[in-house]
């Protein structure tokens, strides 16, 4: 019964700072995990690659995108525009791998409406006091700061939606808990699976 593994989207969101990037790039050094890429219109940060990284695009590139309906969804954050590529889902899914978002709180919202089979985690920081600290790690100004610690509360607020709440106060613990729910997902789903088909038939 746990042989196939199950294949779901893996959909990661926090406050700015709160280590969802990170946590999905200690993910992806598992085999069974592929990244979805996200399209957005701000710029690369330094060490950040088109393709790999996100499909950076125009505002007018992104807005055809979403105009054809090429985007499971999309959100403006902080001033640009995000959104997640139908393509880049599917690829994964098809490629027999957990599609791993890293996306707001309003496109986790959106997700869940497209695949009700869709896992959601906020990860959170242990404390406002070590967020900000994060964000000013990151070189945030002063304005920015005030913006994404403003942004961070209410997004907060929506905690409780998600399946899942994984606090990052250790890196690698926070990585193997999201591991560990995933498995846990994936059992359950392979368990609904066989139950489903052994029904289905005569007995």
């Amino acid at each position: 019964m746990t042989k196939r593994m199950a294949v779901f989207p893996l959909v990661l969101s926090a406050p700015s700072g709160g280590g969802k990037t990170a946590v999905r790039d200690g993910l992806l050094k598992d085999s069974r995990f592929g990244f979805s890429i996200t399209c957005t219109t701000r710029a690369p940060r330094p060490g950040e690659i088109n393709g790999k990284d996100y499909y950076f695009v125009s505002k007018d590139e992104f807005l055809s995108l979403r105009k054809d309906g090429k985007l499971l969804e999309w959100a403006e954050v902080h001033g640009n525009y995000y959104g997640t590529p139908v393509k880049s889902v599917k690829d994964v899914m098809d490629s027999g791998k957990i599609p791993v978002m890293t996306i707001d709180v309003k496109g986790a919202a959106s997700i869940r409406k497209i695949f009700d089979d869709a896992v959601t985690i906020f990860i959170i920081p242990p404390s406002p006091k070590i967020l900000k600290k994060r964000l000013e790690l990151r070189g945030e100004s002063a304005e920015g700061m005030k913006v994404r610690m403003n942004t961070a509360r209410e997004e907060m607020k929506q905690a409780h939606l998600f399946d899942y709440l994984v606090i990052n106060d250790s890196l690698d613990a926070a990585i193997s808990d999201v591991i560990k729910i995933t498995e846990t997902e994936m059992l359950r789903m392979c368990r609904n699976k066989y139950l489903s088909d052994l029904f289905s038939k005569d007995l």
